[in-house]
């Protein structure tokens, strides 16, 4: 901690000077201030050099070994096999508007979901290797203080905002085959592949992406780069043994590396990839500089320690495999993970805990968490999938191309909690289109009426399958997603219905987390009658996306009675 503080006044210290620069210059010369300079980063250089040296020495102490007890798998209600439709024949008619029950509030505009109870400790000897969640569709979220939600314009229905531009799309391959394990009834039109002409760019001409002497040809995303070699076959351990191991990160210090790390985040930089984008980036290359994936696991913890976050490897107990494990800005699912100092590190390569050794020490640089948050919109084109979707009436309907790469990119995604999936930007590719082939259809309508339009969309606009048909797991879905697979189910549609309702209403959305389903409710303006729930003194009218044939304000006869989550972004 203590070294750690000393880089931090350091690297203060030599900002402080770069900004009193003009000041500086007027009292010396040019070449006096740049020697200054030169010598006060090699003097920092010098001090991180020797930060890693002390760190390769804790490397060469006796790991220490953790175990971990075996997990109890959570007993969860699956969700209906299909998806239940309102009858209005059938419906009563003189029944009265219910406030639902509450089970819970959580504000969750200024944290994550909830995780299993996190224990501060300060003494090492105290880091328990935890159990991994199992995947489930209902995630436990926690209670975080309230944060005074900041008032956003509303703009009238129907005003048109200033989107991005549509890039043409090109000839999609052929989609991926699913089927459901039971038939989904409701006939609904299924996204066709559609050849298009390629969008114009201006071709890069950088060696990041052209090549050259000292670079070697790195495929990310079913693109090409060309990264700086400098670390390629540097890393070769001899065997497993602390001594093995710190050799072999000693070697990566003294290699050259920091071309690497420009490299990197270049590349992330121009796709406008969050933490996770860098962390799959860092796994392509390590495994092609690399002979093997022990080898790749020391490099990655080098290059993310290197790039300021907080990562460890460990060696698997009885077995000659090296792991690595980094901490996260919030729950991640389905892999095993380790809490140290109030922080929970997870194993992204193994779904079930294990045994295993690792060095007590951190790194001197290793202090960020990954971030699994969206904060803009992948920049990921190349070759498209066409899709359409039409409403039951035939009087609202959508096409647009969703970027293969981008489906990848989700498709590698840990399941993590619904705030990544509810707040995540859209791509503009998707997002422009969709909008503006909904805008005219609610063109000058009242906000009920236009909910209205939106809901019945994505209702009876896209078919319907559970997780566990189309793919044998749980997944839930980006908005893009549900544009590229053939099914979603309930909290794919509240996703998407969410993000419809702020984009082109401008109005405040919920989820409402039953324990096996999933809806919105949405703060209206005007005055709605309908089922709602009160959240901080405001009524939210319940929205089903999945209620198929229900208007807003319409509880499924199930959920009347049941208690739910509010969560709250």
């Amino acid at each position: 901690m203590l070294l750690r503080l000393t880089i931090m006044k350091k690297i203060g210290f030599i900002l402080t000077v770069l900004f009193l620069c003009p000041c500086v210059s007027m009292a010396q010369t040019d070449d006096d201030f740049d020697s200054f300079m030169n010598s006060e980063l090699k003097s920092f250089d010098d001090f991180i050099d020797e930060a890693n040296k002390q760190f390769i020495s804790f490397l060469r102490n006796p790991w220490k070994e953790f175990k971990s007890e075996q997990p109890v798998e959570k007993r969860i209600e699956p969700e209906p096999v299909k998806p239940v439709e309102y009858d209005e024949k059938t419906s009563p008619k003189d029944e009265k508007p219910v406030c639902l029950t509450i089970e819970e509030i959580l504000d969750l505009t200024s944290n994550e979901g909830k995780q299993k109870p996190v224990v501060k400790i300060n003494d090492v000897e105290d880091i328990t290797f935890d159990e991994p969640e199992v995947v489930a569709k209902k995630q436990n979220k926690p209670v975080v203080v309230k944060e005074k939600p900041k008032d956003k314009p509303v703009p009238s229905v129907g005003e048109k905002t200033k989107d991005e531009p549509v890039t043409k799309p090109v000839e999609a391959p052929a989609r991926p085959v699913v089927t459901p394990v039971k038939p989904v009834e409701r006939p609904v039109a299924k996204p066709s592949v559609t050849p298009t002409k390629p969008a114009v760019k201006p071709a890069p001409s950088t060696p990041l992406h052209v090549g050259g002497e000292g670079r070697s040809r790195i495929t990310y995303l079913g693109m090409t780069y060309y990264m700086s070699d400098g670390l390629k076959g540097r890393c070769s351990l001899s065997g497993l043994k602390e001594n093995d191991i710190a050799d072999a990160y000693e070697r990566l210090c003294k290699s050259d590396y920091k071309t690497l790390l420009s490299d990197l985040r270049q590349v992330i930089s121009e796709l406008r990839l969050n933490d996770w984008g860098l962390y799959l980036l860092v796994e392509a290359v390590t495994k092609s500089f690399c002979a093997n994936n022990n080898d790749a696991v020391v490099m990655q913890q080098f290059l993310f320690n290197e790039l300021g976050y907080k990562a460890k490897m460990a060696r698997k107990a009885g077995a000659n495999q090296m792991l690595l494990f980094v901490a996260t800005d919030c729950s991640v699912y389905a892999h095993p993970f380790f809490v140290k100092d109030g922080q929970k590190f997870y194993c992204m390569s193994q779904s079930d805990p294990c045994q295993f050794y690792m060095c007590q020490q951190d790194a001197a640089k290793a202090r960020k968490q990954m971030g699994m948050v969206l904060k803009s919109a992948p920049n990921l084109s190349g070759k498209i999938t066409s899709s359409t979707h039409t409403n039951d009436s035939k009087d609202v309907t959508v096409t647009l191309g969703v970027p293969n790469s981008l489906m990848e990119f989700y498709k590698l995604y840990p399941q993590c909690d619904y705030r990544v999936y509810f707040t995540a930007p859209v791509n503009s590719e998707v997002k422009t289109p969709l909008l503006e082939s909904l805008r005219p259809c609610i063109q000058g309508k009242g906000e009920a009426e236009a909910a209205n339009i939106l809901i019945n969309f994505v209702q009876t606009g896209f078919e319907y399958a559970t997780d566990g048909q189309q793919f044998g797991y749980e997944k839930p879905f980006f908005v893009e997603e549900l544009f590229y697979y053939p099914y979603c189910d309930c909290e794919d549609r509240s996703i998407l219905y969410s993000f419809l309702v702020r984009e082109l209403l401008g109005l405040d959305v919920v989820l409402l987390d039953y324990p096996d389903h999933i809806a919105t409710a949405v703060r209206f303006n005007e005055s709605v009658n309908g089922d709602f729930v009160m959240v901080g003194g405001q009524k939210y009218v319940v929205c089903d996306p999945t209620y198929i044939g229900a208007p807003i304000g319409v509880t499924m006869p199930q959920y009347k009675k049941v208690s739910a989550n509010v969560l709250k972004y």
